[in-house]
């Protein structure tokens, strides 16, 4: 029977099925061979467009190539570099903290990008990041050196209903507070010693609508007219070195 060549990649329909029925969230991104047409790869197909799950129709060569082998069958799983936490886990390691904060960093397209802002927030004593299932760069071995291995120190999630959980938040009495050139405030104008989430936009494309909608605030960082924008990574490192001044400042252990 075909099983996993290794602990990243899983191949053949038996051991996808089991993966995606019992270990969805560590998946990073499941591979289809084009030419291949059965009722058992339709049924994994149509399960991966239900729960939203990141998918792709490859030439089989690519296929063979990623599982090592060409009994695959058809499909291919590449698991994350580490497991995500469900949302259960997020929720009960901020109920455990003095102070929460959450980071979402939405779009970011470059691997590297989205580990230099892992490392920011470990740094900064974000509690837990929580990722979009689509348009987001997935959880990597190259965000993982990007992070320069501070990956391991940050509870995260991919939950698939990422809109209401952050209205969940909302409810609950947290700011969410995105971080947007087109802001109307600055973030020293902001109280950040209260529970808040942060979203940040990507590369290209800012923050999605979709989330904007549920900011009660935009924050811009000041910059010289010559300099059209920053680097996400760099943007976000000094609004939440912000996050921490005013949180030390305000007597709290933020990190």
């Amino acid at each position: 029977m075909p099983r996993a060549s290794n602990d990243s990649v899983i191949y053949g329909i038996h051991a996808a099925k089991e993966v995606l029925h019992q270990r969805k969230n560590d998946i990073e991104r499941i591979y289809f061979a084009e030419a291949k047409k059965n009722e058992a790869l339709f049924e994994l197909l149509k399960y991966c467009r239900k729960h939203r799950l990141s998918y792709q129709h490859v030439p089989e060569h690519k296929i063979t190539a990623l599982a090592g082998s060409d009994k695959h069958q058809g499909i291919v799983i590449t698991r994350c570099a580490n497991a995500f936490a469900g949302i259960d886990e997020i929720n009960q390691i901020l109920k455990a903290s003095r102070l929460p904060l959450v980071m979402i960093p939405a779009s970011i397209e470059d691997p590297h990008n989205l580990g230099a802002v892992i490392r920011s927030a470990v740094a900064c004593g974000v509690d837990a990041m929580l990722l979009e299932r689509k348009s987001t760069v997935s959880i990597t071995g190259s965000v993982a050196k990007a992070s320069a291995g501070m990956i391991e120190h940050l509870a995260l999630a991919k939950p698939r209903n990422l809109e209401g959980i952050i209205a969940e938040y909302k409810a609950g009495g947290m700011q969410v507070v995105g971080a947007d050139m087109a802001g109307d405030q600055l973030p020293w104008e902001l109280n950040f010693a209260t529970p808040t989430v942060i979203i940040s936009g990507g590369e290209h494309r800012g923050i999605p609508p979709y989330l904007r909608k549920q900011c009660t605030a935009l924050v811009k960082i000041p910059m010289r007219p010559v300099v059209p924008s920053l680097n996400v990574s760099v943007s976000v490192g000094m609004l939440l070195y912000e996050i921490v001044r005013q949180r030390v400042g305000a007597g709290s252990d933020a990190i």
